[in-house]
């Protein structure tokens, strides 16, 4: 049993409560929290006790629902400022880059999250070639083996390389790696593999996560079968039309738990599905911006009370996988909203609401959450508790510390 004390303890709950100068008292899943450091004291006298430094902060650790792991070899292979120039040199280098980022490629990559605080990711994993590395690392992974595959004439053969990943995921399953579905999009899934798939969802009670409506092209397809993805479509795959619509592909996800990711070019009526499903929004805004899709509106989720959270996606469309970093870029790229409330939304984004979206036991400092803790500290004594959640994003790199599950992590530190 573990008690560690700390300048601030940001719980993460609803109302955005932060406890000064409080302890938290955990082993596997926290115990007890509380300002009254002589209560803890006494109550818990047989704990191990940690002091955390001076103007340190303890809060859930950080949760990233989405990232590709097995891209992670790029820099400066993949051209950005538009969609489809990005999508055409991912098509024309997908090999080579899979091939660059080996085992220890995707072992640093989840190293340098940990060391920013990530306890938990969701890997959508196309290939399966990042199950050993999501098997062993000390993560939490909700491992998302990711359907693609839009032609007819190969769905079974498609069908079946997925269903084979996803018994590979099951097989190596315990509790830090948990077996997953992606489906990719509306206009790269068919309709008849899609519902095999989310039949597999349904019955074996399986998370999913699909990205939607990324971009204008995207949106142009699906809508009226015109624009850039037709010449792309005719180019690559010898077809002109599109295989689903939004309405059909959102309808398919009714039941089952499922994070959208992008949503960029929604429309109302598709976020109000969403929010009624009870589904959850990814937003990456680092990702959004060098594929210059645009940018997520953010007000027009809280007014339907959606949900979303932040997200690095993978190196493919990133510079780091590093939340902070993307919270950083997040609370300057959403300008327009009031910095403070901004501020409190992204950190939940990234703990609580996440947490809930991808069936976690984490994402919030409270009696009988798992002990996913992270600490660290800020470089000066806070003159006001209202600009903590600010300050935290504007200033943290990497953390001090990390506990997943009560345990102090060192993993390739």
């Amino acid at each position: 049993m573990k008690l560690l004390y700390a300048d601030y303890i940001l719980l993460m709950d609803e109302d955005f409560t932060v406890l000064k100068s409080g302890g938290v008292v955990f082993e596997k899943e926290i115990i007890e929290v509380s300002e009254d450091r002589e209560y803890l004291k006494d109550k818990f006298s047989e704990a191990e006790v940690i002091f955390a430094p001076s103007n340190s902060c303890v809060m859930p650790g950080l949760i990233n629902a989405h990232t590709h792991l097995e891209f992670s070899g790029n820099r400066t292979t993949l051209e950005y400022g538009s969609f489809l120039g990005w999508l055409d040199s991912v098509m024309e280098h997908r090999e080579e880059l899979v091939q660059a980022c080996e085992d220890s490629c995707m072992e640093l990559a989840l190293a340098k999250m940990l060391k920013s605080g990530i306890t938990s990711i969701g890997a959508i994993s196309s290939l399966g070639r990042d199950l050993a590395v999501c098997a062993k690392t000390p993560q939490k992974v909700v491992f998302f083996n990711e359907l693609i595959g839009s032609s007819p004439a190969t769905a079974d053969v498609l069908f079946a390389d997925f269903s084979q990943r996803l018994e590979n995921s099951q097989y190596r399953a315990s509790p830090t790696l948990i077996p997953a579905i992606g489906i990719h999009s509306t206009y790269s899934a068919h309709p008849i593999v899609i519902q095999k798939a989310l039949g597999l969802a349904k019955s074996q009670n399986l998370v999913v996560s699909a990205h939607f409506m990324e971009s204008k092209s995207e949106r142009r397809w699906i809508d009226d079968g015109k624009g850039e993805f037709q010449a792309f479509f005719k180019s690559y795959f010898n077809t002109e039309t599109p295989v689903s619509d939004a309405k059909r592909f959102l309808d398919s996800f009714k039941g089952v738990q499922t994070v959208f990711t992008h949503c960029v070019h929604a429309t109302d009526e598709e976020k109000q599905a969403i929010q009624a499903m009870g589904a959850t929004i990814a937003h990456c805004p680092v990702s959004n911006r060098l594929l210059g899709v645009g940018k997520l509106d953010l007000e027009s989720l809280k007014n339907l009370e959606l949900p979303f959270a932040i997200a690095t996606d993978g190196l493919s469309s990133n510079i780091s996988l590093s939340l902070f970093d993307e919270l950083r870029v997040a609370l300057m790229m959403h300008y327009d909203l009031d910095l403070r409330l901004l501020a409190k939304d992204l950190l939940k984004g990234v703990t609580k609401v996440p947490a809930q979206a991808l069936g976690l036991n984490s994402g919030e400092i409270q009696k009988g959450k798992d002990a996913d803790l992270i600490v660290f500290t800020l470089p000066e004594q806070l003159h006001s508790i209202e600009s903590l959640a600010y300050h935290i994003i504007l200033h943290t790199q990497e953390v001090e510390t990390v506990f997943i599950n009560g345990e102090k992590s060192r993993w390739n530190f």
